[in-house]
């Protein structure tokens, strides 16, 4: 299986530990697949600077297809966060800088690159949600990361192309994804909505269906930096090659759980890996 991950890399500074971590979704996601054994490939922007080269170096050490990462003179993406006495991790209002992400450009020899491969992981809010909507393929799996929006129009305008959505929210988010989960099942598109209440629940929602999976228990939470990445990876890798969205919630919250053992979004490596077999 090969999956395509863009385009967000960054650079997170925790004040709280003096430390800087990588971070960033598709960064993230593309890290998480490549543990579980799967190829994947990062197609994104870095900067210049040592940020840029750390986090290049730490994608290497995780075997990811750098292909399509351009590096841009100038800062690479960056934010601040803290930590509460519970490992909750909260952003720093203003501190996110797009540094050279946003100067990433999708060009046509990046999208026939990836027009082959098995999933296209990305975010809502990115600046090629829209064309991707558009070039995906009936063989590419797309899975999308909508945030926290409560505003649908944007999940109302995609359900009928992609093929999961994935929520970080409340509980009063329940009945408005179940209702669009359901009414964008057709008999020739059948898109899974999944909503995650951090250390409560997660939810899938499949038609009329709604699947639940209460989060693992973990002693001690030590940062939750990722972890809706981290679930989102493990999810659409067990139901892309299962289609059981009960083992994929199982396999969500298993990764979410791990997730929350290291401070960032991924932990650094400094020694390369011991990949999970695909």
């Amino acid at each position: 299986m090969k999956v395509a991950a863009f385009t967000v890399a960054a650079m997170d500074f925790f004040p709280q530990q003096n430390s800087y971590f990588a971070g960033g979704n598709a960064l993230n996601q593309a890290v998480r697949f490549s543990q579980m054994g799967y190829e994947c490939a990062f197609l994104g922007s870095l900067g210049t600077d040592e940020a840029g080269d750390r986090i290049e170096n730490l994608m290497k050490s995780y075997y990811i297809d750098l292909t399509y990462l351009k590096r841009i003179k100038g800062k690479t993406a960056c934010n601040k966060l803290t930590n509460d006495k519970h490992g909750e991790r909260f952003g720093v209002d203003g501190a996110w800088d797009n540094g050279v992400y946003m100067e990433y450009k999708m060009d046509e020899e990046a999208w026939n690159y990836i027009k082959n491969f098995d999933i296209w992981s990305t975010h809502a809010n990115g600046p090629f949600y829209d064309e991707a909507l558009k070039r995906k393929l009936p063989k590419n799996f797309m899975v999308v990361d909508f945030l926290h929006y409560k505003d649908y129009q944007l999940l109302e305008r995609s359900l009928n192309t992609i093929d999961i959505a994935y929520f970080g929210g409340t509980e009063d988010m329940e009945a408005d994804l179940s209702r669009l989960a359901n009414k964008y099942y057709t008999s020739n598109h059948q898109p899974i909505v999944v909503l995650t209440l951090g250390s409560k629940v997660s939810m899938a929602f499949h038609g009329d269906k709604i699947y639940r999976q209460e989060a693992l228990p973990v002693e001690k939470v030590i940062d939750t930096t990722g972890c809706g990445d981290a679930f989102q990876a493990g999810f659409s890798a067990e139901y892309y090659s299962s289609k059981n969205i009960t083992q994929a919630l199982l396999n969500g919250a298993t990764q979410g759980r791990d997730a929350t053992q290291s401070y960032g979004g991924v932990a650094w490596n400094e020694t390369g890996i011991t990949r999970q077999n695909a």
